[in-house]
């Protein structure tokens, strides 16, 4: 009873708003060490991973990947291999500027602290001037529908970003599209699609088979990393595949249809005899035809050596009384 009622509970645990994982210093941290490694290049979220000190399946190497996709500073590209990033031109504006001074880089990190919507958002609702802690905390709750054990966290991340990024009142945003796509409410055994930058990235639609103790990742069969739930679409399981057709019995060794004669070149024409037995089974003999006088003797002393054959094989009288 106990299992179930932590199952169920488990089940109904709500998710928080999508946010970055980890301030902007940190995430800007990270894809220098990325594009340290690659450079310009691809590379798989094994590579990655690998980068920043992770192992391919930690929740670390997860985070911090979405991080850097919701901050702007990588770019996910479709391949048959897996999950593979590279530099975004965002992120190449920072990361690849050196200079001491640059109004550049400082334009691209404070373009990159308003990438993730709820940034956005919040930046928008409040002209740039950010409430108190405690009115934060109220809205993020009653507005943003947050759950109670991100909201402080997320408070943390977000004044650490503006604070970072240099954020004043006259760095404005433009309007974006109304609203978010509600993130989906993907159920282990489902089957979904990885919708990634509107592409989708699977021939055949894949179960889930289990999820981040967040809920913010879905690990699917034949991935070795999660996916972002956010960018999963629910589709039906395939269909069962038809019962096996039974097989037609074994046709009988010899037919009517195969003992028809066929006409061979120069004339000559097969022919058969067929004699049926009392107790089953045909006796056949098939000849060409014409024959000589010649072939026609050997096929009667051979006949003869048939009969002596077919002699030995009589029942003896004891045997046919058992």
């Amino acid at each position: 009873m106990a299992d179930t009622a932590t199952a169920t509970a488990k089940a109904k645990r709500h998710r928080s708003p999508a946010y970055p994982g980890i301030n902007l210093q940190q995430a800007i941290k990270r894809a220098c060490e990325f594009y340290d490694k690659e450079n310009r290049n691809p590379a798989s979220f094994k590579a990655a991973a690998n980068h920043w000190n992770y192992s391919e399946k930690s929740s670390g190497a997860l985070v911090t990947c979405a991080a850097l996709k919701s901050f702007g500073l990588l770019d996910e590209l479709e391949s048959p291999h897996g999950r593979t990033f590279k530099v975004s031109s965002l992120g190449l504006k920072i990361v690849a500027d050196k200079r001491p001074d640059s109004p550049e880089r400082d334009a691209a990190i404070r373009e990159a602290a308003l990438r993730p919507k709820l940034h956005a958002e919040i930046w928008r609702r409040y002209n740039g001037r950010l409430p108190s802690d405690a009115e934060l905390q109220y809205q993020l709750e009653n507005e943003w529908h947050f759950n109670l054990n991100s909201i402080d966290p997320f408070i943390r991340e977000l004044r650490e970003t503006i604070a970072f990024a240099k954020l004043t009142e006259s760095d404005k945003i433009g309007e974006t599209d109304e609203g978010e796509a509600e993130t989906p409410e993907v159920k282990i055994g489902d089957y979904v699609q990885w919708l990634s930058q509107g592409a989708e990235q699977f021939r055949e639609l894949k179960r889930v088979n289990g999820l981040s103790d967040d809920g913010a990742y879905a690990f699917l069969d034949g991935e070795t990393t999660g996916v972002p739930v956010g960018e999963l679409e629910v589709g039906e399981a395939p269909a069962m595949p038809p019962p096996a057709t039974p097989l037609p019995p074994p046709s009988p060794r010899w037919t009517r249809a195969q003992l028809q004669p066929p006409v061979y070149a120069g004339g000559s024409v097969m022919k058969n005899e067929v004699f049926s037995l009392d107790g089953g089974g045909e006796v056949v003999i098939t000849w060409p035809s014409p024959l000589s006088a010649a072939v026609i003797e050997d096929i009667k002393d051979w006949l003869k050596i048939v009969e002596r054959k077919i002699s030995r094989s009589v029942e003896k009288p004891e045997e046919a009384a058992q």
